[in-house]
C-alpha cells in the first residue's frame, strides 16, 4: 500500500497539472452541482478534490489531505452507482487506493486532529452547495451556504499552522471571491437588500456577532438604484456596494 501523499509513475506530471491548475481547479471541483453535471465532469471534481490531498499529504497536514481523500471517495462511489458504465475498473483502482489512503491518514493523525478533518470536510461541503446554488442561479440560498463556509473555513484557519495555511491560500480565496460575487448579485434581486440583511442578521445571531456590527436596513433611504438602504457604522452609506461582507471575516 502507497503511504499518503507517496507519489506513483506519472504523477510528477499530475502535480504540477494540480498546482497549474490551482484556482480555477478548486472552483470547478466545487461549483458543479453533482445531481447535473455529466461523468466526466463528475470524474474531474473528483480528481482535483485527490490532488489537493495529495498536496496536503505531501506537507504531512494529515486531517486536511484526509478530508480531500474522503470527499474525493464519496464523489466516485456516488459517480459509480449513477453511472456504473463509466470507467468501472478506473473508479474501482481509485476508490481503493483513497480507501488505503484514508486509513494512512487516519493513522498518521494526532487525536485532537480528528475535529479539524471533520470541520475541514464541512468546508468542503458546504462551500460546494453554495458554489451549485449560486449557478442554479438561487442567490438567496447560495450566499446562505458561502456565508457559512467562509465562516467555518476561518475556524479551520485558527487551528493550522503557517504552513497549512499557505496551502489553503488558494481554496480561501476562490471562497472570498464567490461569496462577495454572490452578495452583489443577491443585492441585485427585487428586495435583495433586505434579503441580505436577514441573512446576515440571521447568521450574526447563529454565531453570537454583535449586531450593532451589521448595516441596518433602511428602505426610506433607497433613492437610486445604486443605494441599498443599508448603513452602520461599519457600513458607510457610500461603501456598502465595496464592503462585500467584510464584516464576517
Amino acid at each position: 500500500m502507497n503511504a499518503p501523499g507517496k507519489t506513483t509513475p506519472g504523477s510528477h506530471r499530475l502535480r504540477l497539472a494540480g498546482r497549474v491548475i490551482g484556482l480555477a481547479g478548486w472552483c470547478f471541483s466545487i461549483c458543479h452541482s453533482d445531481a447535473a453535471a455529466d461523468p466526466e465532469s463528475r470524474w474531474l471534481h473528483g480528481f482535483v478534490l485527490v490532488q489537493t490531498g495529495h498536496q496536503l499529504a505531501e506537507q504531512e497536514l494529515w486531517p486536511l489531505a484526509m478530508a480531500n481523500y474522503a470527499a474525493a471517495l464519496n464523489q466516485f462511489e456516488a459517480l459509480s452507482v449513477d453511472h456504473p458504465d463509466f470507467q468501472p475498473r478506473l473508479l474501482g483502482y481509485r476508490k481503493a487506493d483513497l480507501k488505503e489512503r484514508i486509513a494512512s491518514a487516519a493513522e498518521a493523525m494526532q487525536p485532537g486532529e480528528h475535529d479539524l478533518e471533520m470541520l475541514y470536510e464541512d468546508v468542503i461541503e458546504t462551500a460546494r452547495e453554495g458554489a451549485s446554488r449560486r449557478y442554479a442561479l438561487d442567490f438567496e440560498g447560495s450566499y446562505q451556504f458561502l456565508v457559512r463556509a467562509q465562516w467555518q473555513f476561518e475556524a479551520v484557519l485558527r487551528q493550522c499552522s503557517e504552513g497549512a495555511v499557505q496551502a489553503l491560500a488558494k481554496q480561501r480565496a476562490f471562497i472570498e471571491e464567490i461569496t462577495s460575487e454572490t452578495r452583489e448579485d443577491l443585492i441585485r434581486q427585487p428586495d435583495g437588500p433586505l434579503k441580505l440583511h436577514n441573512i446576515e442578521k440571521d447568521f450574526a445571531a447563529a454565531v453570537q456577532i454583535a449586531l450593532t456590527d451589521l448595516p441596518s436596513f433602511r428602505p426610506d433611504q433607497i433613492e437610486s438604484e445604486t443605494e441599498t438602504g443599508m448603513s452602520s457604522a461599519l457600513f458607510p452609506e457610500a461603501l456598502v456596494l465595496q464592503v462585500r461582507g467584510e464584516w464576517y471575516r
